[in-house]
């Protein structure tokens, strides 16, 4: 068995809550009391917590190893969850939200830079690619356990989902504790950490394009609330389909760049996103709608595992967490900013003025992104 199926496995356990927490939250927090700003900044504290570790972690990384840093996160997304399970008060769910933030901050940065040192050339798109798969089928075998109790009716289905929840990373832990392998070369000193010019380009390109898909971040459902009158529950089916793009298609997606090379796809599947959000702008019909935003995540199945490459490959030796950790706290920054404005658009202009803006700042960063990456990377791997 190789290290990345030991990562992969314990990637799978930790990923259970993606989707179910992010609708159970808000409903336990209104059980509780919250008003909607309690709510909104149980999201912040969760996004704070990420931009304030995401830089922390990735120079321990490049210091002590990745294998005590995965180990951790597991550790903490235990400990969040036996949180969660117990909240009885508003203030519980803040602590709990600070200490997934925590946990996510280790796992993410920590899963890219391990991908990292186990790959090579354009295979890295390819295996960043499948650690999404892995995120996303994880997510939803999780929801499925979660709405299944919901189902029961039962009035512990709060307490039941997290304690499994808690059971599984705690599980994820001990597996990884005694099966991961470490893979940070201790003939490497770290390094004074420098920024390459190559990365400062692609952090360029990845705080632009985090902006831009963020700004219709918290108006998805909204607007499909208020262009049809149909309930809630049916509106979620609206996105099925793009899960199961991220579920089966990024590893697919990567294994293009040996054919076209990185850059490339990271600007085609750019190119394809924003296009698809321009013509969101311009279509009211609601099976319109569900295909181009499942044609958007095809857009990111192309983009997401070719950017995690080009960090990689612009990483100096001895310096790939920090690396990973810079770049995904300038991502960080901007899908922070993003939602905020673009509501605040959505609120004056309307949904065509929000998805048109993504579209038009996507199209704008791939045109960026080939202009400044164009001589750095980009050509199919000869070996």
């Amino acid at each position: 068995m190789t290290n990345l199926v030991v990562m992969r496995r314990g990637l799978f356990l930790a990923s259970f809550p993606i989707f179910f927490i992010t609708f159970s939250i808000p409903v336990q927090a209104r059980q509780l009391g919250a008003d909607a700003l309690d709510i909104g900044l149980m999201f912040s504290v969760f996004t704070f917590s990420l931009l304030v570790m995401r830089p922390v972690v990735g120079a321990g990384l490049d210091r002590w190893g990745r294998k005590p840093f995965l180990v951790a996160a597991m550790l903490l997304y235990g400990i969040c969850h036996l949180a969660y399970a117990g909240a009885e008060s508003i203030s519980s769910i803040y602590f709990a939200r600070v200490i997934q933030g925590a946990g996510a901050a280790l796992l993410l940065v920590t899963i890219d830079t391990l991908t990292a040192d186990m790959t090579t050339g354009s295979e890295r798109s390819t295996a960043m690619g499948r650690n999404l798969e892995i995120q996303t089928r994880g997510s939803i075998a999780g929801a499925t356990v979660g709405f299944t109790f919901v189902g029961f009716q039962s009035v512990y289905v709060w307490e039941l989902s997290f304690g499994f929840f808690a059971l599984s990373a705690l599980a994820a832990m001990a597996y990884l504790a005694l099966r991961l392998e470490e893979t940070r070369h201790q003939e490497i000193e770290t390094t004074a950490f420098e920024i390459s010019p190559a990365l400062r380009k692609l952090l360029l390109v990845v705080i632009i394009a985090s902006f831009a898909s963020a700004l219709t971040a918290p108006i998805y459902l909204i607007h499909l609330q208020d262009a049809w009158d149909i309930p809630l529950r049916y509106l979620s089916w609206a996105f099925l389909p793009a899960a199961l793009v991220f579920a089966v298609m990024p590893s697919r997606m990567g294994r293009q760049a040996t054919r076209f090379g990185t850059l490339p796809l990271l600007v085609g599947g750019l190119t394809l996103s924003a296009t698809t959000y321009l013509l969101i702008a311009v279509r009211s019909e609601l099976p319109a709608f569900v295909a181009l935003y499942t044609l958007s995540a095809i857009g990111w199945a192309m983009s997401e595992p070719a950017r995690k490459a080009l960090v990689a490959e612009f990483a100096g030796v001895g310096a790939e967490g920090r690396s990973f950790g810079v770049t995904e706290l300038y991502g960080g920054i901007g899908a922070s900013i993003g939602p905020a404005i673009g509501g605040l658009v959505y609120d004056t202009w309307g949904a065509a003025a929000t998805f048109g803006s993504t579209g038009g700042l996507l199209l704008m960063t791939a045109l960026i992104a080939w202009v400044l990456l164009k001589d750095a990377s980009g050509q199919p791997d000869e070996d």
